[in-house]
């Protein structure tokens, strides 16, 4: 199994994909786009509001933006014809209605749970018990909206998707008004269509991509998943001065900078100190393709983490929001909440942080967090699916090729992009000392870098600083060495990319100084009689091999 999410439009038309190939069995899930529109991520939040505080004013902002017009069709058809919202023709619906008839199986979200059994049926598997979405609260998306000429211009504006909609049902794998006649009469509580759970949010599986971010190119799925699967959950008590059944050494959830340790030393010992008592989560800071894969199969065979890629899933507790980074003042509450969960999580950012990485309450003593570095041609070198289509294959790109890559902005200074406030690094060569400088304070705050070139070795002694153990593994130590100027195999080009990278290159450089592991010492023991020692990349997973092939698939 494996998914394609779609928040944006899809860049090439799923018209083109070969529906009828007798080794795709193709799944779509629908739902009342009303519904949908409603679904409050992060974005959307930031923007209008959470719900249940939002003013009339924001409502219609909420209403007329267009961001979300015929979310459906706009992705489903060729021309995205469903942004004319409605004024979006009959021609437009009658393209998506193709579409969906082309798919092996269609789910309507009212009746996920039914519908995935009623699949597991079909498909010869088994699934562990549901709870069955028959035990939702109804809540109409008028009764949310709460005033009813909004409504009716939201659903004038997506009436296409809605007809969408409607038609579905008739090709869905389960009939959910059957189900809903059937609950209602044995319940005796009638029935609305629009299905949402107490909290007026929309299932953990199935959530809203955000609109509102013009993601990069350069992107992972979990990424793209994880990120934006708020579900605006739960209030949870203030936790200053609880305990849990654990001896909590020091709680603190007071958002004031004199709250902060100025000793970093003081504030590490803290903080694995309470690790090993299970008070401290482990959260590794997953820059993409710097060893996050690697980084989450060691940390699954410790103990518990999140099912997706150590990001998210559907094992997440309500009592902690999907969104990250965190904010300053919710550290210490969420970190706490997950260590009754899972010993480590990650945070991918493919994209870059929807709020400053700097926000994080970095010195909270039930925290411990890791973030790994890697040479940024090396990194930048990491073949994607994206990069690969818009490049071609590495070992057969042409020399425009090879320069069309060169210039492409999606990867400069990746790494200080990320970590910095204003995204300063995004000014390529002519980003300044001052933006080197605020990567440079953020990567003081951290508790753990490790470096990439060993990272084997790197967490073997992460597990004996935390007091764990890991399984044998292959050293990094036996990793061919293949420079990235032999990998482009054009000096001019290769002199080029690292002008335009030279400020990550620094930071990278530097951070070597930080590094729990000297991987330059360690290849100075083990390749003492080769000249070409201070270039090996390592292939674990999602290092690149010899071959300038990445192992992962993000």
């Amino acid at each position: 199994f494996i998914s394609w999410e779609f928040g944006k439009k899809p860049r090439s038309p799923l018209v083109d994909v070969n529906w009828e190939s007798p080794h795709l069995v193709s799944v779509i899930v629908m739902k009342d786009p009303i519904d949908r529109r409603l679904s409050g991520d992060g974005g959307i939040n930031r923007m209008f509001g959470k719900e249940e505080e939002r003013t009339e004013e924001q409502w219609e902002a909420f209403a007329k933006y267009d961001g979300s017009i015929n979310f459906m069709l706009t992705r489903l058809t060729p021309d995205r014809c469903g942004t004319e919202g409605e004024n979006t023709t009959e021609e437009c619906l009658e393209t998506g209605k193709e579409l969906l008839r082309r798919f092996t199986y269609i789910l309507d979200v009212k009746c996920l749970d039914e519908g995935l059994e009623a699949l597991a049926g079909e498909l010869g598997f088994s699934l562990p018990y549901l709870n069955k979405d028959s035990g939702k609260t109804q809540v109409s998306a008028r009764e949310r909206i709460g005033d009813d000429e909004l409504y009716e211009f939201i659903l004038r504006r997506n009436q296409r998707d809605f007809e969408l909609y409607e038609w579905s049902k008739g090709l869905s794998l389960v009939n959910c008004s059957a189900l809903e006649d059937e609950n209602s009469d044995s319940a005796g509580n009638g029935g609305g269509h629009e299905f949402v759970d107490e909290n007026g949010t929309d299932d953990d599986i199935f959530t809203s991509f955000n609109e509102t971010h013009d993601f990069d190119d350069e992107f992972s799925a979990e990424d793209y998943s994880v990120y934006n699967n708020e579900t605006g959950s739960k209030e949870t008590p203030d936790l200053v001065g609880e305990k849990s059944s654990q001896d909590i050494i020091l709680v603190t959830n007071n958002n004031t900078d004199n709250n902060r340790f100025n000793n970093h030393e003081d504030v590490r010992l803290l903080q694995i100190e309470n690790y090993k008592k299970g008070n401290a989560l482990l959260l590794n800071i997953h820059i993409t393709h710097h060893a996050g894969t690697t980084f989450c199969a060691a940390m699954k065979q410790i103990g518990n983490t999140p099912s997706n890629a150590c990001n998210g899933g559907d094992d997440w507790p309500e009592t902690v929001p999907r969104h990250r980074p965190w904010e300053y003042d919710e550290t210490d509450r969420n970190a706490i909440e997950l260590r009754k969960v899972y010993h480590f999580i990650s945070w991918e950012f493919g994209i870059i942080p929807p709020i400053p990485l700097e926000n994080v309450n970095w010195e909270s003593p039930h925290l411990v967090s890791v973030i790994v570095m890697k040479d940024p041609i090396d990194r930048r070198l990491s073949g994607d699916g994206t990069i690969l289509k818009m490049f071609g294959k590495e070992k057969y790109r042409s020399e425009e090729q090879w320069w069309e890559f060169a210039e492409y902005d999606g990867s400069i200074n990746f790494m200080l992009t990320r970590l910095t406030p204003d995204h300063c690094g995004e000014d390529g060569e002519n980003a300044t000392d001052t933006c080197l400088e605020q990567g440079k304070d953020l990567l003081r705050r951290f508790t753990y870098i490790l470096d990439v070139r060993c990272i084997d070795e790197g967490l073997e002694a992460l597990a004996g600083e935390l007091g764990f153990s890991l399984p044998a593994v292959g050293k990094s130590s036996g990793k061919t060495s293949v420079t990235a100027r032999e990998r482009i195999g054009n000096d001019d080009i290769y002199d080029f990319i690292v002008e335009r990278n030279r400020r990550d290159l620094e930071l990278y450089e530097w951070s070597k100084s930080l590094s729990l592991v000297n991987c330059s010492a360690l290849e100075e023991e083990l390749f003492d009689d080769d000249d070409d020692n201070n270039d090996i990349i390592n292939n674990d997973d999602d290092f690149n091999d010899s071959a300038g092939n990445d192992g992962n698939v993000l």
